[in-house]
């Protein structure tokens, strides 16, 4: 979404926007507001950066700071006067005549040097306006010109914009405006950024602000006709600089980020009754007891691969969006199956031992059935390619692209601590993650959509056929299920306003049939959600790296009906459980609840979200939903994973003497 938004935008744009300093805005930042007015604002939430989406922080970013390509290439990372009524601003936009020696020296001394520092903190307060504005231009050039030896890391930049300047901002946006908490990250994103450039003006007097003035009447009314006017004000202020000016630029691609919010809040609104009407019996108040059994309907994201790939997605409502969108979120900060690890070890080569496996399974509180267990690793290489019966496995973390096998299925041996693994995929393909997102679009019902992601978690999968009597019928799979013909319910993510999967896409409870089935095709993978191995099942018999893993696995030969246990982990997961082997990364970091988890402290989670605590212990779908609704409410994103941070992010005890 964001490169849509952003196509257009230039670097002679950004130099401009950053130039543009609004009358009085520095003020209103500083001001609280007049009694009666705003009065009521948004509680901020616990995590101010998780409030908004990943599309939006990018958005802002480029607006604010012109991006690191921008800053290194153009700022080089020195002092500017960027023109107009501007004062020498350093770093992420850090504009010195518009902030109090206070505030330089709380967000500034301990990032600089301190003779860079003092050098800087003469400036503060110097701005380019009248009176004498003409003497103050050469005055600043010469400021320039006598600090251009003074340099600011990107590094330091962006950090000091996250940690200081973003959530300041984001406090002001919500003691402003009403509601907030009802809207979408995308659209509380846009705002954001309007309050980045104008300040939070929303109940200045001037004729300038009267659109700002309407935009925090239309969030006080708080309903669905209010929110769908705030666009057409955040358009109507083009007046102010012109149609063809970088602000009005601006304000449409902010007017454009505020509906695509509007339009996945009605999607999850419109899909919220469906949920509810096909597995009913799980929103029942009080219910005792995860959903364990199998439901009796079909499964969700069963469709014919190969006419889905022949044509699917080709008429989507939104035309800008192609198959080329397709990728994976390239932060891992607001991908939900890594947002929650520790990232030290991203892109590293490991080792994985049995001992790491036994830790993973005490960390999580998982109890795998007999052996071999099924090893899912999402986003992992093998350093050394395809490997069986082995003592351990040397493995590269990576993440995966919808595209190509780049994950690792295998099986591991607790009593003979041996492993086999295969090169494979835990993704759906590019294909289905359009589709799903064209179908959403064409307003297609929950119970009809195809694409999904299967969260990480401990799963139970039954040999059985897939696709049974249907075009593509496979036997001797591995099916997400608990019988041989079942469909297990599950909280999977679907991604609905773009195609990148992220933290603010919905998590549903779905029976979605995500087996472990060959991947079919000559290139690539056929998945809509499926794990999958390269080969196929032709002319009765199994082929490929899908044969060799049926056998390591057991089921060749097995009958219908015999299960096995499959983690579903990140390859960071493996890689920092052998950190914690080599002793560089504590238990604690390893320490989850997540689908499958087991015990008392399940039960201690259940209780504190509400729910009554399942006879055994067991974290299922119900919980999952129900964590993920509580993440949203109190971070404004969503990952359906429960850590000891979380305990404290959400104010839970749950790891409490841990």
């Amino acid at each position: 979404m964001v490169e849509r938004l952003l196509r257009g935008v230039r670097d002679a744009d950004i130099a401009e926007s950053l130039s543009y300093r609004e009358p009085g805005a520095a003020a209103l930042a500083d001001q609280p507001a007049p009694d009666g007015v705003g009065t009521e604002a948004t509680p901020v939430p616990a995590d101010p950066r998780a409030s908004i989406s990943q599309a939006g922080y990018d958005f802002v970013v480029r607006w604010e700071t012109g991006g690191k390509a921008y800053y290194e290439s153009v700022i080089r990372g020195r002092p500017v006067w960027p023109g107009y009524s501007s004062g020498i601003t350093i770093g992420c936009g850090f504009d010195l005549g518009y902030h109090t020696p206070a505030e330089f020296s709380q967000q500034w001394q301990s990032r600089l040097p301190a003779t860079e520092f003092q050098r800087l903190a003469q400036t503060i307060g110097f701005k380019t306006v009248a009176p004498n504005r003409d003497a103050k231009v050469v005055k600043a050039r010469q400021l320039v010109a006598s600090l251009s030896d003074i340099t600011v890391s990107w590094a330091v930049a962006i950090e000091q914009f996250d940690k200081a300047k973003l959530p300041r901002l984001i406090r002001q946006l919500f003691s402003a405006l009403d509601n907030l908490d009802r809207l979408h990250p995308h659209s509380r994103s846009a705002l954001l950024s309007l309050v980045f450039n104008r300040g939070p003006a929303f109940t200045a007097s001037d004729d300038r602000y009267r659109e700002m003035r309407a935009i925090a009447k239309l969030m006080r009314q708080g309903d669905a006709v209010s929110f769908r006017r705030i666009p057409v004000e955040l358009r109507a202020m083009k007046r102010i600089w012109g149609e063809q000016s970088s602000l009005a630029e601006r304000r449409e691609g902010e007017a454009q980020l505020f509906l695509a919010g509007l339009e996945e809040q009605r999607l999850l609104e419109s899909l919220t009754a469906p949920v509810e009407t096909e597995a009913a019996e799980m929103e029942l108040p009080g219910r005792a007891g995860e959903l364990l059994d199998d439901l009796a309907i079909e499964q969700s994201d069963d469709a014919d691969e190969a006419l889905l790939l022949e044509g699917a997605g080709e008429a989507g409502l939104e035309a800008a969006v192609t198959i080329g969108a397709v990728r994976w979120n390239p932060d891992d900060r607001d991908q939900p199956d890594y947002a929650h690890l520790d990232l030290a070890a991203a892109g590293s080569a490991f080792t994985v031992m049995g001992e790491d496996i036994d830790a993973l399974i005490e960390a999580n509180a998982f109890k795998p059935l007999q052996e071999p267990i099924v090893l899912a690793i999402r986003g992992a290489a093998l350093a050394s390619g395809d490997r069986e019966n082995v003592a351990s496995l040397d493995l590269i973390d990576q993440r995966p692209d919808h595209r190509e096998f780049r994950c690792v299925i295998g099986v591991f041996h607790p009593s003979t601590r041996r492993f086999s693994a295969y090169r494979a995929s835990t993704v759906p393909n590019a294909q289905y993650v359009l589709n799903c997102f064209d179908q959403a679009r064409a307003g297609t019902p929950l119970s009809g959509l195809t694409g999904n992601i299967l969260p990480t978690g401990c799963y139970t999968f039954t040999v059985g056929t897939h696709k049974k009597n249907k075009p593509g019928e496979i036997p001797g799979v591995l099916r997400l299920s608990t019988t041989a013909t079942g469909a297990s319910a599950v909280v999977v993510q679907r991604s609905l306003s773009d195609v990148v999967y992220d933290r603010s896409d919905v998590f549903v409870v779905a029976t979605p049939g995500d087996n472990i089935h060959p991947g079919i095709l000559n290139v690539g993978f056929s998945s809509a959600g499926c794990l999958t191995l390269p080969g196929r099942f032709t002319g009765g018999q199994h082929v490929g790296v899908w044969q060799r893993f049926r056998k390591a696995a057991g089921i060749d030969g097995a009958p219908d009906g015999e299960q096995r246990s499959a983690l579903l982990l990140t390859g960071l997961d493996f890689a920092n459980a052998a950190r914690l082997r080599a002793g560089s990364l504590g238990k604690p970091s390893l320490r989850r609840l997540r689908h499958g988890s087991q015990g008392e402290r399940v039960k201690a989670l259940q209780r504190a979200l509400g729910l009554q605590p399942d006879a055994r212990g067991i974290f299922g779908p119900l919980t999952r939903k129900a964590l993920c609704e509580r993440q949203a409410e109190v971070l404004g994103g969503a990952d359906g994973i429960y850590s000891p941070e979380m305990d404290a992010r959400l104010g839970f005890t749950v790891y409490a003497g841990a």
